[in-house]
C-alpha cells in the first residue's frame, strides 16, 4: 500500500506523545520547525511527518542518554 494512504495520527497527538517521552513545549515546537525548514515547500504530508517524528525521536533518545541514569528510570515510569 502507498504511504498516502496510511491513516495520520493528529499532531497533537505526535506532539503529546514527544511530551509524554520527556520533551517539553519549547522542544516539541523546535523540532516542529526545525523539520518544516528541512523537508521545504513542496513536501509530502508523509514526508513531512516522517521527517517530523524522526525529530522527535532524535531529540527524545538524546535527552534520555543525557540524563542521569536515575532520571531515566523515573521518567520511564511515568503514565
Amino acid at each position: 500500500m502507498d504511504h498516502a494512504y496510511y491513516a495520520i495520527p493528529p499532531l497533537q497527538a505526535i506532539f503529546d506523545g514527544a511530551k509524554r517521552f520527556g520533551l517539553n513545549d519549547a522542544e516539541v515546537w523546535q523540532a516542529f520547525d526545525e523539520s518544516v525548514d528541512e523537508v521545504g515547500a513542496d513536501a509530502t504530508l508523509s514526508e513531512y511527518l516522517q521527517q517530523l517524528t524522526g525529530q522527535l525521536a532524535r531529540r527524545i533518545l538524546h535527552k534520555q542518554r543525557c540524563a542521569p541514569s536515575e532520571e531515566r528510570v523515573h521518567s520511564g515510569a511515568r503514565r
